[in-house]
């Protein structure tokens, strides 16, 4: 089939679009009817014999997630097959023996090609599986399963999970006082401006410290081995953000991206979209020692002044020099006052961290959390709230 014949007129392409769009969200990719209508603008605007064309117009008006660009990438092939045929790794979404999933990197394909109509059955299990979500039981399970083991609406019911977490702040404590009945000093100077006022000077007014939402640093990991860990974790970093904590979260691969702003929206959706814009270098290699320094150069003296906590997600594969990576983590972990390791790795027992960059890291670290599936996150969660209250350096 010649490239051009794979696209014949504008006609086909447009019939295709809803069974690309049907296809893309069974996948997971959050996808509305303006993407949809731009699409179809862009199809209106190109020469339609032009197949690569054709890709880049939907891909940019479709997909809004760096990530998604391989899942769009293989259902484009398959409503429009060029000259190259689709790779083999399709027949093994087929179903097998009962109870035997497909690897974790494909599944977000095979819901896909599910809801394409490319693979026409499941297994009677995985139907049972699937008519069970919502129940009690379900959640919870849902809840330890990890995020690489998910399916696309596993995905999804898991953000929602994260989207309800409880909004909580904790507190510590700052040198300003503030009035209070029950304070554990006593207000000498109002006491002695009411005297002055003639009033009672023996009736005592007390203060206590005044209690402010702790700051919180969150350094994600949006290298290729992070890549499912951190968009989660982002939606994490959006829940906390509603909170009312002060939160300032940057993303790094093999460049830092302060992406605080692009967290703002009340949407978490908005808010993701506007991160996957902001960060160019998702899914990308890992220089953590190079990160970390433009972080401790040009944004620590603003973010870490006031005994700022730092969660550092990732899972220590370092790329660059582990000398570098070594000094600044020193650095890093100097100027805050607790430096958490979030590592997904974590959630096996029997883990060392024996890569040399992740020993670095917890050579380093104050504490060390796992962050592979929401119960994790919870629990994370929980120990943000409850990390006491102590007055700030």
């Amino acid at each position: 089939m010649s490239v051009s014949a794979s696209v014949p007129n504008g006609l086909d392409s447009l019939r295709s679009l809803p069974r690309l769009a049907q296809a893309l969200r069974g996948g997971g990719v959050r996808l509305g009817t303006g993407s949809l209508l731009m699409a179809a603008e862009a199809l209106a605007s190109i020469e339609l014999s032009r197949r690569e064309d054709v890709r880049e117009s939907l891909r940019a008006t479709l997909v809004g997630d760096p990530g998604d660009f391989a899942l769009f990438d293989r259902l484009f092939d398959a409503l429009f097959p060029g000259t190259v045929p689709l790779p083999q790794e399709i027949a093994s979404l087929l179903p097998r023996a009962p109870g035997a999933p497909a690897a974790p990197a494909l599944r977000r394909l095979a819901d896909a090609l599910l809801a394409l109509g490319t693979v026409r059955s499941l297994a009677r299990a995985e139907q049972n599986e699937r008519d069970a979500t919502g129940t009690a039981s379900d959640r919870e399970l849902l809840q330890r399963k990890d995020f690489e083991q998910m399916s696309a609406r596993e995905l999804e019911m898991a953000r929602r999970l994260l989207s309800r977490m409880p909004a909580r702040a904790s507190l510590r404590r700052t040198r300003r006082y503030v009035r209070s009945a029950s304070g554990s000093r006593l207000d000498l100077r109002r006491m002695l401006r009411a005297a002055l006022r003639g009033d009672d000077f023996a009736r005592p007014f007390r203060k206590t410290p005044r209690l402010t939402p702790r700051d919180w640093v969150l350094l994600v990991d949006v290298s290729g081995s992070m890549a499912i860990y951190s968009r989660m974790f982002l939606h994490f970093a959006h829940a906390l953000g509603r909170s009312g904590r002060s939160l300032e979260t940057f993303a790094f691969a093999t460049r830092l991206t302060r992406i605080s702003r692009a967290l703002r929206p009340v949407d978490p959706d908005t808010a993701l979209q506007a991160v996957a814009g902001a960060v160019s270098d998702w899914d990308g290699g890992t220089r953590i020692g190079e990160c970390l320094a433009e972080f401790n150069l040009d944004w620590a003296r603003r973010v870490l002044t006031r005994g700022a906590w730092v969660l550092l997600l990732t899972d220590g594969l370092e790329r660059g020099p582990v000398m570098q990576l070594e000094l600044e983590v020193r650095r890093l972990a100097r100027s805050c006052r607790k430096l958490i390791w979030v590592n997904p790795l974590l959630r096996n027992a029997s883990y060392h961290p024996l890569a040399a960059g992740a020993a670095v890291l917890d050579r380093y670290a104050t504490e060390r959390r796992s962050a592979h599936n929401v119960e994790s996150l919870l629990d994370l969660a929980r120990r943000l709230d409850g990390a006491g209250i102590s007055l700030s350096s």
